[in-house]
């Protein structure tokens, strides 16, 4: 393998740290540094990993020792900083959402497949074991095909936490609420696991932050897939705690249930436990490890490997599901795709 590739972690907030810590991890890969407009973000977690700081996006994107950017900024920065890296011939990891709403998504992806760099959308949930053991198993066709399927979210976010980030909370800045910051993977999860969603009902309300947030702290769906099957969907913020996502894919001659971190293979009366996610070092540990897995498999595609990772069109499809829930929730209406 040629020399490791050189990269920045760009917002050394929430989920940057996680970044870095992969990056150092992964084969084929150089944290080259961080950057972050808070100066003592970035210099406390360039301490962490003995690493460079950038004191600015510009002097990141000038570097010419700097292969890949990882996006890990505000969502309403996420596509003028994609245009800006892929200008300067810089890989892109960036994370979700892809972008704020489906018109922004499929307008950058446009752009960026037009040029010669490789995009990675962070849907990091499907690399852990127990997700991609439930997709083997599901294409397999050993238990029959899909009937339907169910998710249930439930997390915590407090008042603090929104108000800990300005951007937080607001149509304008984040994109909207619970939907496009946090359920966003369960719902890229059903239909990766369930199929290709071709329409769906849904709503959206504000039921404990009413005087905090102008968006949307719960959310529920009915997703229709392209080959007839029902997929339900209830997520919401306003739980007493943060619980790993349950998943169920109900098969002809089986069920398939993600709960707790673990995978279980449910067939008449006998129930076995077939696979464990890992809990993440950094990070929450309900968010599992697959940003490692994922992470890796982008520097893999740098170094010449087949793309195994998430690609462009993986993070419109994900933003489309957002954007639809939304555009049902204010017109009343089922939305097809």
């Amino acid at each position: 393998m040629e020399k490791n590739k050189g990269a920045v972690v760009v917002g050394c907030g929430a989920v940057g740290p996680v970044h870095a810590q992969v990056i150092q991890e992964c084969e084929g890969a150089r944290l080259a540094g961080v950057c972050d407009i808070v100066s003592e973000r970035a210099q406390r977690l360039a301490e962490e990993h003995g690493c460079k700081v950038y004191d600015s996006y510009t002097q990141v994107l000038m570097d010419a020792e700097v292969d890949a950017v990882h996006l890990c900024t505000p969502h309403y920065l996420h596509a003028p900083m994609a245009r800006e890296a892929v200008k300067h011939g810089k890989h892109i990891v960036i994370e979700k959402p892809f972008a704020m709403n489906l018109k922004e998504a499929e307008a950058l992806g446009a752009e960026l497949l037009a040029q010669q760099v490789k995009v990675c959308c962070i849907l990091q949930n499907r690399y852990t074991p127990c997700i991609q053991k439930m997709k083997e198993m599901i294409d397999s066709g050993a238990y029959g095909a899909v009937k339907g399927g169910r998710g249930l979210l439930t997390w915590q976010r407090t008042p603090e936490y929104y108000r800990s980030e300005a951007w937080r909370g607001r149509w304008d800045t984040e994109g909207g609420g619970l939907l496009i910051n946090q359920a966003v993977h369960l719902l890229d999860l059903m239909t990766y696991l369930g199929g290709e969603c071709a329409g769906l009902s849904g709503t959206i309300a504000n039921r404990t932050l009413q005087d905090v947030i102008e968006v949307e702290d719960t959310a529920e769906a009915t997703l229709y897939t392209k080959t007839g099957q029902i997929l339900h969907f209830f997520a919401t913020n306003g739980y007493c705690a943060n619980t790993p996502f349950d998943l169920e894919i109900i098969l002809e001659n089986a069920a398939l249930r993600f709960q707790d971190n673990k995978l279980y293979l449910h067939q008449e009366d006998r129930t076995e436990e077939i696979a464990t996610n890992k809990v993440t070092q950094k990070g929450k540990a309900y968010w599992g490890n697959g940003h490692w897995n994922l992470i890796q498999a982008f520097y893999h595609a740098l170094h010449g490997e087949a793309d195994t990772y998430t690609s462009i069109a993986d993070g419109i499809a994900a933003v489309r599901l957002v954007d639809g829930i939304y555009r049902s929730a204010k017109t009343g209406k089922h939305v097809s795709f």
